[in-house]
């Protein structure tokens, strides 16, 4: 019965990696940026299926967004007031709004204190714009709690004023925070605003009657039409946070494959092949973003990286140069909270490369907690993703109480039935803690790992229902949480094919051979404090 279940596995897999990139990248759809198109740019159709579907999407508190993640709800949930309140005629309509209040006051007490790393992409800028806002529409929302959020938001248009504004840029991402003039130097070849929903939308409210903008007009309107497409939902206006995505849906996926020790399964091997062969062509010297019109970002960067240095391919890692700030690597040059896993995948692509950073390493070590996991970072929500990703960079470095520590962090927080997850197991979630003691087991086979992972192998394929996504949850950040379907689905599949399925491969070490230890210009050799 294993076998033919392991069969559908592999059948599934190798559709995935097929597709992985085509149409632009498949994803969740978001409550912020959907309620920014109906407020600013509403579909021709109309927009009461799209408030239908934003209304079904708050919860049981009042708020909109994954209530894992509590600094990330607080602007989907402003952005869907603002457009319920635009809308909104009947009285289950306003009780909707005054639970959403409600919820926003309720709020105040995790913005005192400091900043956290992990803020949502852009929320510096998008929260103050919307408070401002929601001020005069007449809503009600508490303005103190998001001091220091509306000071560094200050801090970044200051930085953004010396910044010319570009297509296919961090900037460009968030224009709807702090642009005004609607100039077409900001429409990329995707046919929007920064590859994002909400930005187009803005854009396209800015440019309202400016006919010699019919053009680039037209073009917006498409772009959002075929974000609307890659959600799956089918109702005009439900858009995803960011799109198209299809050079970090390519990496990221096969990322899933090597780290799961998929990467060279005989049924999948030419389906990979065919990717990594695009993948190669896509890798510009100054690296890979999530589009060829998007910038490159250091974490696409990374994954690719890691790789074709894992088969075998040629690559310079020196590319990650471009990405190193002090002791850690970033996704981009602007960004002013750094990122734990997007470290985590340059130390691992330099370990490949046989060029380890020792400074980098340190970062990782630096900030375990102390019962072992790695806390969740501004791209992941999950600690279970930090603590996998940073597992898998120092499996096979000389760190063993560090890595033991992980163990039994991962060990201890095991579900009895086999998985993973903060309150409930989750595919996602088990599928990051196989991949973590997968790479343990290869680095040191102990008992209690192999068991453990047993467990989880178990649990997952109990799960297992072939084609069926129902159920995922938006863990991944980026204005808000989202779901990159066929990354997560690929991700569940890879964890779901037990181990003894797996093909029997070399080590990687004995695969590539590494030219020696990094040397950094020596402009960059202070500044990242090599050890």
């Amino acid at each position: 019965m294993q076998h033919h279940v392991v069969d559908l596995l592999l059948s599934e897999l190798h559709t995935l990696v097929c597709d992985l990139g085509r149409d632009g990248g498949l994803i969740g759809p978001s409550v912020y940026d959907t309620a920014q198109v109906i407020r600013l740019a509403p579909p021709a159709s109309g927009v009461q299926q799209t408030l239908s579907w934003l209304m079904a999407q708050q919860q049981p508190d009042g708020g909109w967004g994954n209530p894992a993640f509590p600094r990330a709800r607080d602007l989907p949930t402003l952005a869907a007031l603002l457009a319920l309140h635009m809308y909104a005629l009947s009285a289950p309509d306003r009780a909707v709004i005054h639970l959403g209040l409600a919820f926003l006051r309720n709020q105040a007490s995790i913005w005192a204190g400091p900043l956290p790393e992990d803020l949502p992409v852009g929320i510096e800028l998008l929260l103050p714009r919307l408070l401002d806002e929601a001020q005069a529409a007449g809503l009600s929302v508490p303005q103190t709690p998001y001091a220091a959020l509306v000071a560094l938001g200050q801090q970044r248009l200051r930085l953004l004023a010396s910044i010319p504004a570009r297509a296919g840029t961090p900037p460009a991402h968030v224009w709807e925070g702090w642009g005004r003039d609607p100039d077409t130097s900001l429409i990329d070849s995707s046919g929007g605003v920064g590859h994002s929903p909400a930005a187009t939308a803005a854009w396209l409210r800015a440019s309202s009657g400016r006919a010699e903008l019919a053009e680039a007009r037209a073009s917006a309107h498409r772009y959002l039409e075929q974000a609307s497409a890659a959600t799956g939902v089918g109702i005009p206006g439900v858009v995803p946070t960011v799109w198209p995505i299809p050079r970090f849906e390519q990496p990221f996926g096969l990322y899933m494959l090597l780290a799961g020790g998929l990467l060279d399964h005989p049924l999948l091997r030419d389906a990979v092949r065919l990717q990594l062969d695009e993948l190669s062509h896509a890798l510009r010297p100054s690296g890979l973003g999530m589009s060829d019109w998007f910038t490159a970002d250091g974490d696409d960067t990374a994954a690719a990286l890691a790789l074709l240095l894992a088969t075998g391919r040629l690559a310079d890692p020196s590319i990650l140069l471009y990405f190193a700030h002090a002791d850690h690597f970033r996704a981009y040059a602007s960004e002013l909270q750094p990122s734990l896993s997007v470290t985590a995948h340059a130390v691992h692509a330099l370990r490949l490369a046989g060029r380890p950073c020792d400074a980098a390493q340190r970062y990782i070590l630096q900030r375990q907690l102390a019962d072992g996991r790695w806390p969740g970072d501004k791209w992941h929500s999950s600690w279970l993703y930090t603590t996998s990703q940073a597992v898998i960079a120092l499996a096979d470095s000389p760190h063993a109480d560090v890595l033991s520590r992980a163990a039994d962090a991962l060990l201890s927080h095991q579900h009895p039935g086999g998985g993973w997850g903060d309150d409930d197991a989750s595919a996602e979630g088990t599928a990051y803690g196989v991949l973590a003691l997968r790479a343990l087991v290869r680095a040191k086979p102990a008992p209690c790992l192999q068991q453990g992972l047993d467990r989880a192998e178990r649990w997952l394929l109990e799960c297992y229902r072939p084609l069926e996504h129902a159920g995922d949850t938006a863990c991944w950040l980026g204005k808000q949480n989202y779901l990159p379907r066929r990354i997560v689905r690929l991700l569940q599949l890879t964890a779901t094919v037990p181990t003894t399925a797996l093909p029997a491969s070399p080590q990687l070490s004995q695969l590539i051979g590494g030219p020696g230890p990094l040397r950094y210009p020596a402009q960059q050799a202070s500044e990242l404090a090599l050890g």
